[in-house]
């Protein structure tokens, strides 16, 4: 990550400036993210970014796009549950397994058009998307999930939004 600008008031390192840009040029900016953005770029035409407003912003540019990558996920969902769940099998409109770990059985279920899925033998286990299914199988956050699917589904740099 871009360190501070500790240069002179009114500059932002070129670092930083591309990060900004980065960050204002996603088509899936939250309207109160974008006003963050904003502010954040009216002010380093006066002061350096701090540590914070830095980290902020890397984390708004990188942040994965949720969307592009449960929407790639769900165009090859099949696949993608054979990889995720192991040992399953595609039943109707429905892809079964034993459990977030895959196997044999039926307790969990994943729809094959939507992506919805639940765990019927754990309470509360349950998502409406690819993201979150990576993520409750691996037990990382949802960010982290969305770029292991990202990798997985070769998508890459088209990942980010």
């Amino acid at each position: 990550m871009p360190q501070p600008n500790k240069g002179v008031p009114g500059t932002l390192s070129p670092d930083h400036a591309a990060m900004l840009a980065r960050a204002l040029a996603r088509a899936d900016l939250t309207p109160k993210a974008r006003t963050f953005l904003q502010d954040v770029e009216r002010k380093a035409r006066r002061w350096p970014l701090t540590s914070k407003q830095a980290e902020a912003v890397a984390r708004i540019a990188d942040a994965p796009d949720f969307a592009a990558i449960n929407g790639a996920a769900l165009a090859r969902l099949p696949d993608v549950l054979a990889r995720l769940l192991p040992g399953g099998r595609v039943v109707g409109a429905e892809y079964e397994c034993a459990s977030l770990r895959g196997g044999e059985g039926s307790s969990l279920r994943v729809n094959l058009r939507t992506g919805r899925w639940a765990d019927f033998a754990v309470a509360g286990a349950k998502g409406g998307d690819p993201v979150s299914l990576a993520a409750a199988v691996t037990g990382k956050p949802p960010a982290e999930a969305a770029h292991g699917l990202a990798r997985m589904l070769g998508l890459g740099s088209a990942a980010h939004g």
